[in-house]
């Protein structure tokens, strides 16, 4: 897969739907986060009661669907999900085949009512489970994992079990608690394979020195809702207009 520059739409729930992220010059754009299952759909609305976004279908693979059928044909695309089940990974892994895209596996939402169910966070603590997502959901797709840093967690280790397991691309939110971008831990797991660097891109200095850390591409998220034109002026820099093939 080519991709036409190294910018990257990162998942927000709630808000990355098809309509807004049609509308970004990242050459890959990550819907969702979606729930795949009950129990996953039965959190979100426990969270939108503390007034955080979540998009919520009733019929999760049919909501999903019909995001997917808008976009497929116009942009690259990743489906950013969590389940409380394996067969909600797999579920959407099936149908995302059908539409040529990648399954990004939620291993990062922090949110309590998810980590309760093992989704999001949890999975970077239960390896075992997560090796098993991965195993099963790149039986059909393209699969990247999303993890988030600044976790007393072996990340080196992570990263080659779930690349062994069939994850193709590790997309790290580099996080250090109360810093900027962790760029040692993206120079590290870079070493493992494909790498999208995340966390603290604002800006092309910083998008840049991202690139440089050995990431294949970054992604921003709220950057881009502070300034709608952000991508068209990341650009500009030669580094990150440049293709990458995956």
């Amino acid at each position: 897969m080519i991709f036409e520059n190294r910018l990257v739409l990162s998942a927000m729930a709630g808000i990355n739907d098809a309509d807004f992220c049609i509308k970004q010059k990242a050459a890959l754009v990550v819907m969702g986060g979606f729930n795949a299952d009950k129990k996953a759909i039965k959190a979100a609305k426990e969270v939108v009661k503390r007034g955080r976004k979540e998009f919520i279908f009733e019929d999760p693979i049919s909501g999903i669907e019909e995001e997917i059928k808008k976009i497929y044909k116009k942009k690259k695309f990743a489906i950013n999900v969590r389940s409380a089940s394996v067969d909600g990974y797999v579920e959407v892994a099936r149908l995302v085949k059908n539409y040529g895209g990648i399954v990004e596996i939620n291993a990062h939402c922090r949110q309590p009512e998810f980590v309760e169910i093992g989704c999001g966070q949890h999975l970077l603590y239960d390896k075992e489970k997560l090796v098993e997502i991965v195993k099963e959901v790149s039986k059909f797709c393209i699969t990247a994992v999303k993890i988030r840093g600044g976790l007393n967690i072996d990340y080196l280790e992570l990263a080659n079990s779930i690349r062994r397991a069939g994850c193709k691309i590790v997309h790290v939110d580099a996080m250090i608690p109360n810093g900027l971008c962790d760029l040692k831990l993206i120079r590290r797991l870079s070493k493992t394979g494909f790498t999208i660097g995340n966390n603290s891109f604002v800006d092309v200095r910083s998008g840049e020195a991202i690139i440089n850390a050995g990431a294949n591409m970054v992604s921003a998220a709220r950057a881009v809702l502070k300034n709608p034109r952000f991508f068209d002026e990341m650009l500009e820099s030669a580094m990150l207009s440049d293709k990458v093939v995956l």
